[in-house]
């Protein structure tokens, strides 16, 4: 073993205690925020806040309580899908990857019926594995490829509608904000947005929605804006200024005000925070998000979000805005994400069954590296791999 298990415990156990203490002080002023807690006050600083990290807008009050909806009595569709990837080794003679859509289809009513199944696409040709730039050529790998499976998830939602009675709601594993573009060349935001915009907007012009659900999430969008609501900027006439702020502590000038606000995520502040706990099946209002990223797109295909309260944790559902402003289909959303989610113990059970078509063993992608090698031998080739990929196959003393 090389790891010092004994010292990395002990620092582990120093940062637990630490964090835990200071949350633990700096509750009854998060209370007392939260009780005075403005909302017109708050999106007015917001509008004008100069700040590093991103703020959910409320597109209602910010801490209203939304309870379950019942789902129709005639019954909905469910559309669930989901991708995983396998990429081939670098090591390896062939470059390609395998995207494997996998997708769950639950009617409810009259004639119930289920679908399950997969779709693998093999990308091997050029124009799969590379993104023309010019005089320069970038690899359709690791957050590229991942945009591509994102946007084959939707596009394999879409193709189910027409097949569903309705009202049907499709849903995704995780986020509908493209994060990966974020930092990439115009070339790549470019070929991303070629595919991604219109399968947003075909949702939009069927008028079914479509919803991501993400479990346990780590985002901190109103923790933030509890932060801009703690800042004394606007105290003294300014504009709440991150930057600004940090600096004059650094020179021993001020205190951050915003301290008072514990660093948690928005799944805490919704599940623990007694004052704007949620119950079962309740949800929060809807918040639009200010990625910079969705400026890539038209504002009713921008994306909003809410957190549901599953049953077992907070999740976060996130949703375009033509339908977060829509409240018969926002109700539509949430009633079947509870109902969904009351099947599966807190996670829906379409998505849950969707995972489990397009999820790729270990002993399946081991084949895959079996059957090239047999492919290749077919031609009379032997299949070379790198030194050191050898080394790791064969240890020595």
């Amino acid at each position: 073993m090389t790891l010092d298990l004994v010292k990395v415990i002990e620092a582990l156990q120093q940062a637990v205690e630490e964090s835990t203490t200071v949350a633990r002080c700096r509750e009854a002023d998060l209370l007392a925020l939260l009780e005075a807690f403005d909302d017109d006050e708050v999106l007015r600083r917001i509008e004008h806040a100069k700040t590093s990290w991103l703020l959910g807008v409320a597109l209602e009050r910010y801490f209203r309580r939304f309870p379950a909806p019942t789902v129709p009595a005639t019954g909905y569709s469910c559309i669930a899908t989901d991708g995983s990837i396998v990429a081939s080794d670098r090591h390896g003679p062939l470059a390609y990857a395998v995207i494997n859509i996998g997708f769950c289809v639950l009617q409810y009513g009259q004639t119930p019926e289920a679908q399950l199944g997969a779709e693998p696409t093999v990308l091997w040709r050029e124009e799969d594995l590379w993104i023309v730039d010019g005089a320069r050529r970038i690899p359709v790998s690791g957050t590229v490829l991942a945009l591509r499976r994102a946007v084959m998830e939707l596009e394999a939602g879409l193709g189910w509608i027409e097949r569903v009675s309705r009202p049907v709601v499709v849903l995704l594993d995780g986020t509908l904000i493209p994060w990966g573009m974020e930092g990439q060349t115009t070339s790549v935001i470019q070929w991303a947005m070629a595919s991604f915009k219109p399968a947003l907007a075909a949702y939009r012009e069927q008028r079914v929605p479509v919803a991501g659900v993400i479990s346990y999430p780590g985002s901190r969008d109103i923790v933030n804006v509890l932060r801009v609501a703690a800042c004394d900027y606007p105290l003294q006439g300014r504009v709440v200024d991150c930057d600004d702020c940090l600096l004059r502590v650094q020179r021993g000038e001020r205190e951050q005000a915003c301290l008072v606000v514990p660093n948690v995520t928005d799944r805490w502040l919704f599940g623990h925070c007694e004052i704007v706990r949620l119950a079962p099946g309740e949800r929060t209002g809807c918040f639009r998000s200010r990625s910079t990223i969705l400026r890539q797109l038209p504002e009713d295909d921008q994306i909003a979000f809410f957190y549901l309260h599953t049953g077992s944790e907070i999740a976060r559902v996130e949703l375009p805005l033509w339908v977060a402003r829509d409240v018969s289909l926002l109700e539509l959303v949430h009633a079947v994400v509870w109902d969904q989610c009351q099947r599966a113990r807190g996670y829906p059970l379409a998505l849950q069954e969707a995972h489990e078509q397009a999820v790729v063993h270990s002993q399946e992608r081991a084949q895959l590296e079996t059957v090239l090698e047999e492919l290749y031998a077919a031609q009379g080739l032997v299949m070379e791999r790198s030194a050191k990929e050898r080394s790791k196959r064969v240890r020595l003393a």
